[in-house]
């Protein structure tokens, strides 16, 4: 059973880095920090950047267990004193295990100090670590969580900087095809020559045994060449001591108490009820005590205010934890022991989920889905969070074709490699020859993209791809085993259990969606009648050409933009090709949406950038 660490031994000293090879040149002040008042001598709001490695040791890695912790004494005293001497605008990096980090975050979240705050902004996953498996996914993945100190007093801008202009990864391209390897679209004229801009999934650094808690000194060089401007100042922090406690007193109430509004005395496999998904939960709950599902699965609406029918989605953020935390808590008792549960969400949101789920199920992984869709924000909000947990009391079922091991049939294979691309021609010239080379699946998914095309889309705001849902129900259900869904949406999880030969039961608050997952069930039925195999026929979607393409206006703003030597403002667009602006309007939500594909074509000279950092902190890549 996985316990945080309780190492009594102090130390506290102030360093450059140890490493003699790199010590002249890192302006990292490292502290060593074992007791509440090693950063009494930094000055108040002194100090642009703060990274802590949180104390754990290597062998919490794969352990797991179900107990509700919180933050020792030391961790909570060692936040207060990083946020007291962070600027207003200034970062705060916290890396750590998975299983471990949601407390961190939830503290830095649910607390303020005097006139400022810490605002959640990332949860970057690392793909760093190179241990084996240990009978469930390889655990690749460590965290690194990034707050920002704002004020309460009108939000300040965030951040104060973040150079993620000039820090990029280089542009990967298919081993097969030799086309680049495509995340957002991949369209050639948008690539940017200084290389990708970075997402919260990093996955170009090359892996390392994780040893010690200590940051590796390549995350730590992007960290500073993200925030390093001229004359601030960095802290590093290295937690030596125990970061996390046990409290009993916060064991969560698994009793999920709600609403009353659904009757029922059994539960019908194959069906789709309509109801609130609470009140559904505990009646199961009260009829079968011991647990029901083999699997359960809930991708909630984001609280990002979506249009649902007869769900609002913009609660306060204590009403949306609260509500999460009643379904939570009746899908984790209606587990069968050894029963499988996965959480979908925002890393933002899925923060309070683990640190809830750990008290009552057995943390498994925190898989980052790495499913970019557009380009946006500082960093590229990349990945959703997908919690893994299983129930104690019971073996866990895992099915699994490792790269070494005989085939099993109806188990989840090991994922194409990384080095190749998603195009559907590529991946059938490169079956025809049998060159795909594989990997093992770990804690990081790169191989399922959300849903790109029209017809495979229904009318939900967030439906997600079949593909992510039959390899999690394969992965840990058997045929005739049940899948229970809360958020039945367009019902993929409905569909893909019922492909897979598993029993499901899902429930929607909407009638619409309702509506729509039984009118798949009944294509589905309608084909294996008459092909023998159960799918969902799709109608072609007929494109309208539109009289102006993506393409040929970002490319002409970009001849612009050349001949400016400047970002064109609409009059200059007005001047040069009137006609220009009406094709604008009748393909972007705005002008501004269209105007700015051209920045990748100005190069500017770092002196035009509003901060300058050293030149060998620009690009940090692979050491392939």
């Amino acid at each position: 059973m996985w316990k945080p660490s309780d190492n009594t031994h102090v130390k506290i000293s102030v360093q450059r880095n140890q490493n003699p090879k790199r010590a002249k040149s890192s302006p990292w002040k490292t502290i060593l920090c074992g007791r509440s008042n090693a950063l009494e001598k930094v000055e108040t709001e002194s100090t642009d950047a703060v990274v802590i490695s949180s104390f754990f040791e290597s062998e919490d890695k794969q352990s797991a267990g179900h107990e509700q912790f919180e933050l020792s004494e030391n961790s909570s005293t060692l936040l207060a004193e990083a946020k007291r001497v962070l600027k207003r605008g200034g970062l705060l990096f916290i890396y750590g295990l998975p299983q471990a980090l949601p407390y961190w975050g939830r503290n830095l979240m649910l607390s303020t100090d005097g006139e400022a705050r810490m605002e959640f902004k990332y949860w970057i996953a690392l793909d760093i670590d190179n241990r084996q498996g240990n009978g469930f996914l390889v655990p690749s993945h460590m965290g690194l969580l990034l707050f920002a100190k704002v004020s309460l007093k009108g939000r300040a801008k965030f951040p104060s900087f973040l150079n993620t202009r000039a820090v990029r990864v280089p542009h990967r391209f298919c081993a097969a095809c030799k086309q680049n390897v495509k995340d957002y679209g991949g369209k050639k004229h948008l690539m940017n020559p200084l290389g990708a801009a970075l997402s919260d999934v990093w996955r170009d650094l090359s892996k390392i045994p994780i040893r010690s808690n200590r940051i590796p000194s390549r995350i730590l060089d992007r960290v500073l060449a993200l925030t390093a401007t001229e004359g601030s100042k960095q802290i590093h922090i290295v937690q030596t001591n125990r970061a996390l406690g046990s409290n009993e007193d916060l064991q969560p109430d698994v009793t999920s108490s709600s609403r009353n509004g659904i009757a029922f005395k059994r539960i019908e496999s194959n069906k789709v009820y309509s109801g609130e998904c609470c009140s559904f939960l505990r009646r199961t709950c009260e009829i079968y005590p011991d647990g029901i599902f083999d699997m359960a699965f809930a991708d909630p609406p984001y609280n990002l205010s979506k249009r649902y029918n007869d769900y609002k989605d913009s609660l306060t953020d204590k009403s949306y934890i609260d509500w999460c935390n009643q379904w939570l808590a009746g899908m984790a008792k209606s587990l069968k022991p050894g029963g499988s549960l996965f959480v979908l969400n925002l890393p933002k949101w899925a923060l309070h989920h683990a640190a809830f789920l750990n008290g009552v199920l057995e943390f498994r992984h925190w898989i980052a889905w790495d499913a970019l869709s557009d380009p946006r924000g500082k960093l590229m909000p990349a990945h959703y969070a997908l919690l893994y947990y299983t129930k104690p009391g019971g073996t866990p079922a895992f099915n699994y074709n490792a790269l070494n091991d005989a085939k099993t049939r109806g188990a989840v294979n090991p994922p194409v490699s990384p080095r190749y691309c998603l195009r559907a021609s590529c991946i059938r010239r490169r079956n025809a020859i049998s060159r795909d080379k594989r990997v093992e699946l770990s804690d990081i998914w790169f191989d399922i993209h959300r849903i790109k095309h029209k017809r495979d889309r229904d009318a939900h705001p967030c439906q997600l791809p079949e593909k992510l849902m039959e390899r999690l129900i394969m992965l840990t259900t058997n045929e005739g085993d049940i899948v229970f869904d809360p958020f039945c949406g367009a019902g993929t999880t409905a569909v893909a259990a019922h492909k897979l030969k598993r029993k499901f039961v899902v429930i929607d608050l909407d009638e619409k969606y309702v509506r729509i997952t039984n009118k798949k069930l009944a294509q589905m039925a309608r084909a294996e009648s008459r092909f023998g195999i159960r799918f969902i026929p799709r109608d072609p979607v007929r494109k309208v050409k539109p009289e102006a393409s993506k393409r040929e206006i970002e490319t002409y703003l970009q001849n612009l933009a050349r001949r400016l030597q400047k970002e064109p403002s609409e009059k200059d667009i007005l001047t040069d090709q009137p006609e220009m602006i009406e094709k604008i309007d009748r393909i972007y939500e705005s002008r501004m949406a269209a105007i700015k594909r051209c920045r990748i074509v100005l190069n500017f000279p770092l002196s035009n950038v509003r901060h300058k950092i050293q030149p060998r902190f620009l690009t940090v890549g692979s050491s392939h």
